[in-house]
């Protein structure tokens, strides 16, 4: 009986493990009731946005000021400030990253490490999107206006030479199951090896919130988002910062922030898996269209090179493989080194070829003497 009841109890643990990884995640769900304010302690406005936010969130302005959320009281969000982030030096290699990336120069080929003839596929977890003063209503179900921004963005980067996989696949209805839905979609893509995933949506705030002039022409600002439940959230995070920075050179201001959200937003599939809203409902959508257009031009550059890390999007368990293989060797050779020098790495490689161990002698070495004496 204690048995069975062992039994039982594994059983039921079991089912309840499995049904509490499968609910939705709270911060991959957005409003429709309005948005968040994000002040901070002055009582400045940050930012707005219709995901859900929680404390433990946060955000990274337009200057790189990073807040952390404190508090959350009805429909505002308290920040504290944490730092300002220097996303040149926060984005680059890591010493580890950079012997990464020789060892895959060296088995793959620099071709392989550079990303050339890779494609970028891009999809939309929330396939209704749409923008108001264009579509007419905000939600279009499995037709949205997000559709034909997506379009912009494969347009501006295939006139920069890059080959796009733009799939639009409708994930509805926009609910909190609909990054599941979505997670197939971006599995079948990944099969495809693509150099970098876009996850492209819009917002639902203000029109001031992403309202911008560039070369007089009106456009829609972006806003990056990362989540924190995610094993891939520093390499996401270093993606992120890359795509910013090199925007920023060219148009700053263009990408107004990057949200760190309560989710995983299927970024723990790829380590360069990038969620980007352009615009919100109540843009235009040829304002979103243009914004997007003139994102995907300034952010090629480090959309289409594989240089955040040296395990790519949709790399196989057989090169994972072979990199774990090849740190082993760096790490033992760095032990060995450490507890006795070459000469201890020597003894346990084995004798080498016509070599004798202390205490054994050849009979050639009965004849030889140092040179200069005899």
């Amino acid at each position: 009986m204690a048995k069975i009841g062992r039994k039982h109890l594994l059983k039921v643990t079991l089912f309840l493990l499995v049904f509490l990884l499968a609910l939705p995640v709270w911060g991959e769900t957005e409003r429709v009731d309005g948005y968040f304010t994000l002040i901070d302690g002055e009582g400045r406005i940050i930012a707005r946005t219709a995901h859900q936010v929680k404390k433990g969130d946060q955000y990274l302005t337009s200057d790189n000021i990073l807040y952390r959320v404190e508090e959350v009281k009805e429909d505002t969000a308290h920040l504290r400030f944490v730092k300002r982030v220097n996303l040149e030096a926060a984005a680059s290699l890591s010493f580890f990253s950079r012997i990464k990336k020789v060892i895959t120069t060296l088995f793959w080929g620099e071709e392989y490490v550079q990303g050339k003839n890779r494609p970028i596929a891009i999809y939309h977890t929330h396939s209704d999107e749409s923008y108001v003063p264009t579509d007419g209503h905000s939600s279009i179900p499995a037709n949205g206006g997000i559709f034909k921004v997506g379009d912009s963005l494969a347009q501006s980067l295939r006139e920069k030479g890059v080959t796009i996989l733009h799939d639009k696949t409708p994930h509805d209805p926009h609910d909190s199951m609909a990054y599941d839905r979505s997670r197939r979609t971006a599995v079948n893509l990944l099969k495809q090896n693509p150099i970098a995933l876009i996850d492209l949506h819009r917002d639902a705030v203000p029109p001031e919130e992403y309202a911008d002039q560039v070369q007089n022409t009106a456009v829609t600002k972006a806003q990056l988002v990362v989540g924190r439940q995610n094993p891939n959230q520093k390499s996401n995070e270093a993606f992120a910062y890359q795509v910013k920075a090199t925007v920023d050179k060219r148009y700053p201001g263009l990408v107004k922030g990057i949200f760190y959200g309560d989710g995983k937003y299927n970024q723990d599939l790829a380590p360069r898996l990038l969620l980007v809203e352009m615009g919100a409902h109540t843009n235009s959508r040829e304002e979103a269209e243009r914004g997007a257009a003139i994102f995907a031009s300034a952010a090629q550059e480090v959309l289409s090179l594989s240089k955040v890390s040296g395990r790519s999007v949709g790399q196989g368990a057989f090169k994972s493989a072979l990199w774990l293989i090849g740190l082993a060797l760096v790490g033992g050779a760095i032990y060995l080194v450490l507890n006795g020098g070459w000469s201890k790495i020597r003894n346990e490689m084995g004798r080498l070829p016509g070599e004798v161990n202390s205490g054994e002698h050849s009979d050639s070495d009965h004849d030889q003497q140092p040179p200069g004496e005899g």
